[in-house]
């Protein structure tokens, strides 16, 4: 059976728990009790993870560089668990650069489905790997914050530190049209 490792990594947002496999990064979920992140993770696999924080340095490390406001870009493998257009959507999302932005209908287009925007938006809300396939950049085509299965909070912290938002405090998107940054 595979081994699958798991940690919680310090962040200035929290706690952050990861999870990998010998193939890639399994999920990075956002600060939340132990229990709801293995049972999450438990919808992933059947295999029974280790703690073990040592596994997961490398994620740790690049997490402390994002959050230092440096534009990071994940180039190791992923091990998602999902159905065939989940992963497309996925690696879609994992596209967006750092300081950008795309809405459900761009990302639809992006991966020939034009009118699968709302498909587009189911998987986007069960990406497994936050931040490093950064859903945060995912907002309403209309120029709209939209959700985050992160909270607002997160994702208003997340778009001020790559200078979209201009603070993170309060309703920051207030007025403006997020569309200049697609």
């Amino acid at each position: 059976m595979e081994k699958i490792f798991f940690a919680d990594i310090e962040t200035p947002i929290g706690s952050i728990w990861a999870a990998r496999s010998k193939k890639g990064l399994m999920r990075l979920s956002f600060p939340c009790a132990e229990e709801k992140f293995l049972k999450e993770l438990s919808a992933q696999t059947e295999a029974e993870p280790e703690y073990r924080p040592s596994k997961l340095d490398d994620i740790s490390n690049w997490l402390d560089k994002y959050f230092e406001g440096k534009k990071m870009e994940y180039k190791e493998p992923f091990d998602l668990k999902g159905s065939d257009f989940q992963k497309k959507v996925w690696r879609a999302i994992h596209r967006i650069p750092y300081g950008k932005l795309s809405s459900y209908g761009l990302l639809a287009e992006r991966i020939k489905k034009p009118k699968a925007s709302r498909a587009v938006g189911n998987a986007v809300g069960q990406n497994p790997i936050a931040i490093i396939i950064p859903c945060h950049r995912v907002v309403w085509s209309n120029g709209g914050i939209g959700g985050f299965g992160g909270g607002l909070p997160a994702k208003r912290v997340l778009l001020n530190m790559e200078n979209i938002l201009p603070d993170a405090e309060g309703k920051p998107e207030k007025g403006i049209d997020l569309r200049k940054f697609f």
